[in-house]
């Protein structure tokens, strides 16, 4: 997942600029320290302040006033984050952020990609829970991310956890920057993989670059 250091301003920024790609109905996920990812919908912004309706049950705890926390949105070409604290919960399943920094882009897949037709076992992580393993196919993979395709729906903004042999049992996370469906009971999801995975990073450059020899 990309920290979001380099470039944040320790003060608020108090500028329209900071929430510029952000508009009301976009789908957004915020990052929480202990329970996953939280989906939501952007209901209204101001400058630097958000309000979301969040479409995921959280628990008692799990989102308090005064907590940093990376919101990110997804995009076909990639994925934008931002930094924010908590302001307040105005009412159930609502909350307001404010953005503490420009936002920083990721695009959504970096390096070759190569053809991998690889059967894997996909769960989505959300609440600190996760979810049922549902059988997918990884139709191609990068060191970035990968596009899974199968007759599970995974929405945008999902946490997605990747189970895949590579050769080797690889397991991996990443976030869907674009869902949608492929067919009749068919869905494709484009997903980039979060940071800090660097042994199963190390075993998706070897396997490309088997594949590239070959």
């Amino acid at each position: 997942m990309p920290q979001g250091q380099d470039g944040h301003l320790a003060d608020v920024v108090p500028t329209a600029a900071v929430s510029e790609p952000l508009s009301p109905g976009v789908r957004v996920s915020l990052e929480l320290p202990d329970a996953g990812t939280c989906v939501g919908v952007v209901d209204s912004k101001d400058d630097t302040v958000v309000v979301l309706s969040l479409l995921d049950d959280l628990v008692d705890g799990d989102l308090e006033t005064g907590v940093t926390l990376d919101l990110f949105m997804p995009r076909p070409q990639g994925i934008y984050h931002w930094l924010c604290v908590v302001r307040s919960l105005p009412e159930e399943q609502k909350a307001e952020l404010e953005l503490l920094s420009t936002p920083v882009f990721v695009q959504r897949r970096l390096g070759p990609r190569v053809e991998a037709g690889l059967q894997a076992q996909v769960r989505r992580v959300h609440s600190s829970r996760r979810g049922t393993a549902h059988e997918m196919q990884v139709a191609d993979l990068s060191r970035g991310g990968m596009k899974l395709e199968g007759p599970f729906q995974v929405r945008t903004g999902d946490t997605l956890e990747v189970s895949v042999d590579l050769g080797s049992p690889v397991q991996l996370t990443g976030r869907a920057v674009m869902a949608y469906q492929a067919g009749s009971g068919r869905f494709a999801a484009h997903v980039s993989f979060v940071d800090g995975q660097r042994d199963a990073i190390e075993s998706i450059d070897g396997y490309i670059a088997r594949r590239i020899r070959h």
